[in-house]
């Protein structure tokens, strides 16, 4: 009978570790997905920006120029964040993260999008102070590149703020499900030894 109920805790065991090896896979797929999409949109954002900041630059004067100047720089930069990241991800496997891996992948996107979050407000407060400098005590060319680089600031740091704010919520509420899991285990004792299971 004691090996019996060995046998039957055995099995149990290694039917539960094969559905959480299946459902951390599952999970670390679709974080990962969500990720790549979310560097989609910011090179989409990149490539719009830097054509209408290349093709404004040599068009347009005064004030709007320096605007189309600046967006062609960001555009530059997202373009090359995202193109990193998508490339980066390619050598990533959903597969090869345990339950601590998972948690940690989890906090760390998050938190990159909230610390981001918080730059983007420092963008938009540049971009106030800018363009209250060109108004006030600039004339000129100075004044119309204060205005122009400071309207940019404004709208880079605002687009970016939704961008952030947006992507921190989908991989916050994935991310309650990874944690929900935790809930479900619990300790079980049987006839020469312990285990940890999740219930279903």
């Amino acid at each position: 009978m004691k090996y019996l109920v060995l046998f039957f805790f055995l099995i149990t065991s290694l039917a539960a570790a094969s559905q959480d090896t299946s459902y951390l896979h599952s999970f670390n797929k679709s974080r990962m997905q969500k990720t790549r999409t979310a560097m989609f949109v910011l090179g989409s954002w990149g490539v719009a920006n830097l054509a209408t900041g290349l093709i404004g630059n040599s068009t347009a004067g005064g004030e709007a120029r320096y605007f189309h100047q600046m967006n062609a720089v960001w555009g530059a930069v997202n373009l090359g964040i995202a193109t990193a990241s998508i490339l980066g991800s390619r050598k990533l496997h959903p597969g090869k993260y345990n339950w601590q891996g998972s948690v940690q992948e989890q906090h760390k996107v998050e938190k990159i999008f909230m610390v981001n979050g918080a730059l983007d407000l420092a963008y938009m407060a540049g971009g106030l102070y800018l363009r209250e400098h060109g108004k006030r005590k600039l004339t000129g060319k100075s004044h119309d590149r204060f205005k122009g680089y400071g309207n940019s600031l404004l709208m880079q740091g605002a687009f970016l703020l939704l961008f952030d704010g947006v992507n921190f919520a989908i991989h916050h509420s994935h991310g309650k499900g990874l944690f929900e899991r935790f809930g479900e285990l619990q300790l079980t004792v049987a006839p020469g030894g312990m285990g940890m299971v999740y219930q279903w």
